[in-house]
Parts: structure tokens; C-alpha cells; sequence
């Protein structure tokens, strides 16, 4: 599997185009999400995205806060099930512990995952809280 991975500003425009549409297309109208997704973070993070057209992609940010985060996780419907979601974060997690060696990890991951990222490596490091109309949790991977 080809995973890409670039900054904002070196996402082609068909690249980005896509990578918002799959958010799109997940987070509002399967999930219907009720906040804003452009949040004036895409600028600041590195895009992680695989597919033709994308249909697995999240956001990593560095430690600028003491941890790495990985955000907007995301796989497209027709490639659940198929262990892409999987993959797709153990990316984002290998590149993380690659990039920034014994930084820990944080997720704001939804409720109903919890389990999936348990099985990643991810704790829960706080109280449940609501996104966008949909409960999620704090998990952290410390640092390795």
C-alpha cells in the first residue's frame, strides 16, 4: 500500500479537493456532523492519504504541545471492512514515533471506536466529551 503523506502547502489542488471530499462525505452527510471542518488547522498539519481517488486519510500534527495528535481519521465507506482503517492509523502512528521519537500520541477518538483504538495501543486519558453532536474520548499512546 502507497501511503502519501505532504504538507499543506505541497497537496496538489486535486489532492486536497479529494481529501476534503472524503471528509465530506463521512463526517457530514454519513455522520452529519454538526461543527465546522475547516477549522484553520489544515494549514499546520501533515495530510496522510492513500487511494485513487483518496479513500483513507487523517491529519497529523507534530508535539507542539507536548504530544503528537492525529486527527480527522477517516476511510471512506466502500473501504471498510477491509482492515484500510487499521492500516491507515498505524501509518499515522509509525510516522509519529519515526518523526518525533518519545512523543506521545493523542486522538479525540469517537466513543463507538473505542475499542479499535484500544487495540492500537491508545488509552483513555479523560472524560468523554461531544464533537460535532457525537461522544468521543481522549486516548493517548505514550511516548515510545
Amino acid at each position: 500500500m502507497t501511503w502519501t503523506i505532504k504538507p499543506f502547502e505541497q497537496l496538489s489542488v486535486n489532492e486536497l479537493y479529494q481529501c476534503f471530499r472524503l471528509r465530506e462525505q463521512v463526517f457530514f452527510l454519513e455522520q452529519k456532523v454538526d461543527c465546522e471542518d475547516m477549522d484553520d488547522l489544515d494549514q499546520k498539519a501533515l495530510h496522510l492519504f492513500a487511494g485513487d481517488p483518496v479513500d483513507r486519510y487523517c491529519r497529523i500534527f507534530g508535539p507542539e504541545q507536548g504530544y503528537c495528535k492525529i486527527g480527522r481519521v477517516v476511510v471512506a465507506s466502500e473501504a471498510r471492512g477491509q482492515g484500510q482503517g487499521k492500516a491507515l492509523m498505524q501509518a499515522a502512528i509509525d510516522y509519529c514515533q519515526q518523526r518525533w521519537p518519545g512523543s506521545p500520541i493523542k486522538i479525540g477518538a469517537q466513543a463507538y471506536l473505542r475499542q479499535f483504538y484500544e487495540e492500537l495501543g491508545f488509552s483513555i486519558c479523560g472524560d468523554e466529551f461531544d464533537e460535532g453532536g457525537i461522544p468521543h474520548y481522549p486516548m493517548l499512546i505514550e511516548g515510545c
